[in-house]
């Protein structure tokens, strides 16, 4: 049997994330490559040495390159995301254990890709909401301030958030019901990992949810506390600023909604919860207003020509940009360098677009 050289470090963990990011359970491995699962099991654990002959294995059944199980990347979990991210309670452990995995992968990806550029600072604040007694809408204009806001409604929600140093990540959640999930690991900027099968007005919400837990959850929130709450308050607010849009929400029906909508941007559902937060409406017109949204289809989608324009990330796609045109790295460069085959990463990652600067 022939043995992994000596230089080549096998990471274990790498097989469990691998397996995982593909959907298949420890047994279903086993079965398709064609390695027991006892001694799968004591791979994955770290028990027994690898063997060439089973990297050759778990790499044709697992469709990644062999020298993805020797990458050596300190692996993070999702953190408090894994427990409270916006999720139905109904998505399989199995399917999200694919989620977890094929986001830890993208993470390390990423972190590969900047080595050599410079994305510039990150300007994403880390405030504690019991600083502010709770008041997350004052906090959400804290960061419209801080980062020069004007009034009024957010033109461009993307590009203010990787203004800042985010990055955002198209992504397939696949069958889960979940919009987004953020990750800001020490030593990255903050990632925002964001489900672009959805209509815009969610998407930007979205955006700001996760912006709201990069900004208040940096550390465990206390006990009671309801942290996605906290990140919808801070959403609202901070695309629908109370002073601003106020006066538009006084008298509303379901026509004002939707003349109003293509200005601010968000759903007009998002807008009855603002009115129904600040009052104007009380529960009962509250009720009636979302039966007849619903009598209209507007609970599932509402109407597309009131959407907004189609905001799309750039940042990462600028990155690969400088490898391709100004590192000179071919595609099987890249790929080389993240451990994918060919085709996945140009699934990923092949994009045109920007500019950016080169680490000096």
């Amino acid at each position: 049997m022939r043995t992994v050289k000596s230089e080549d470090t096998f990471n274990n963990k790498m097989v469990v994330l691998a397996r995982e990011s593909r959907g298949l359970g420890q047994k279903e491995l086993a079965d398709f490559s064609g390695i027991s699962q006892g001694k799968l099991s004591k791979l994955e654990n770290g028990l027994i040495p690898l063997a060439a002959d089973d990297v050759e294995k778990l790499s044709s059944t697992l469709n990644y390159p062999e020298s993805f199980f020797m990458r050596n990347d300190r692996i993070y979990g999702v953190g408090i995301s894994e427990y409270f991210h916006r999720k139905r309670q109904s998505v399989s452990q199995k399917l999200l254990n694919k989620i977890y995995a094929k986001l830890e992968i993208r993470r390390m990806e990423i972190d590969t890709l900047l080595k050599s550029i410079d994305i510039g600072d990150i300007n994403v604040p880390n405030i504690d909401p019991d600083e502010h007694d709770g008041n997350i809408e004052t906090i959400a204009q804290i960061v419209r301030a801080a980062w020069m806001v004007p009034k009024g409604p957010i033109d461009n929600v993307v590009d203010l958030i990787e203004e800042a140093g985010a990055i955002i990540v198209p992504f397939d959640f696949e069958k889960a019901n979940i919009d987004g999930i953020s990750l800001w690991p020490p030593g990255s900027p903050p990632l925002i990992f964001v489900n672009y099968d959805r209509p815009m007005d969610r998407i930007r919400f979205t955006l700001c949810h996760e912006l709201g837990h990069l900004v208040l959850h940096r550390n465990l929130p206390s006990d009671g506390e309801d942290i996605e709450e906290q990140a919808d308050r801070f959403s609202s607010e901070f695309l629908m600023p109370t002073k601003d849009i106020a006066p538009m929400l006084k008298d509303i029906s379901i026509q004002k909604l939707a003349s109003i909508k293509p200005y601010w941007k968000t759903s007009m559902g998002s807008m009855l919860k603002k009115a129904s937060d600040l009052g104007y409406v009380n529960e009962r017109q509250t009720r009636y207003y979302w039966m007849q949204m619903g009598k209209l289809g507007y609970r599932t989608t509402e109407p597309p020509e009131l959407a907004p324009p189609i905001e799309k990330p750039s940042l990462l796609d600028d990155v690969v940009k400088i490898y391709q045109d100004d590192l000179k790295y071919s595609v099987q460069d890249m790929s080389n360098a993240l451990a994918l085959n060919t085709s996945e990463f140009k699934n990923l990652y092949v994009k045109n677009y920007g500019h950016l600067r080169l680490v000096q």
